[in-house]
């Protein structure tokens, strides 16, 4: 069997603005047309989207940007969405987010809109959407995604050279 070296580069988007560390791998910032992180090579067909809260979900889910950045997304060969909280934030919005509770009865966001949402990125753009419950949740599972790509596509590619 061969064993394969997971030294790959793993690549910020320059608009990232407090980015995960991944103090195992190189990181190189750059521009990136889909998500918040790639790995250098596979800025193609990978591409993991991280937010922080519901929060910035609520406020994101309503814009025609965060569309078009979920269907450049879901464009993607392995496509992530890594929410940095629990379904639980989903379900009780607007309670524990940052919007007044003088505007939780006039909001538009509801907790059925939100989840209706969040399993159409699943549906419609085939991504993979996963709840974290923490930052360092997320970082971890988003350097097991990486790992599992990077296996994947270089099984795939020593496949195709045999």
């Amino acid at each position: 069997m061969v064993t394969v070296d997971p030294n790959y580069t793993i690549i910020v988007d320059t608009r990232e603005q407090q980015p995960w560390t991944f103090k195992h791998h190189s990181i190189a910032n750059r521009k990136l047309d889909a998500g918040d992180y790639s790995m250098e090579g596979f800025e193609d067909i990978f591409a993991i989207e991280r937010k922080k809260s519901i929060s910035e979900i609520a406020n994101n889910i309503v814009e025609s940007r965060f569309v078009n950045a979920l269907e450049r997304l879901g464009q993607c060969k392995y496509s992530f969405l890594l929410l940095e909280f629990d379904m639980d934030k989903v379900l009780s919005y607007p309670i524990g987010s940052s919007l007044p509770k003088r505007l939780w009865e006039k909001s538009r966001i509801t907790p059925t809109f939100l989840l209706k949402n969040i399993l159409d990125w699943n549906i419609k753009y085939g991504i993979n959407v996963m709840f974290c419950g923490s930052a360092s949740n997320a970082e971890t599972i988003a350097e097991y995604i990486f790992r599992r790509v990077f296996y994947l596509e270089h099984n795939l590619k020593t496949k195709k050279e045999n």
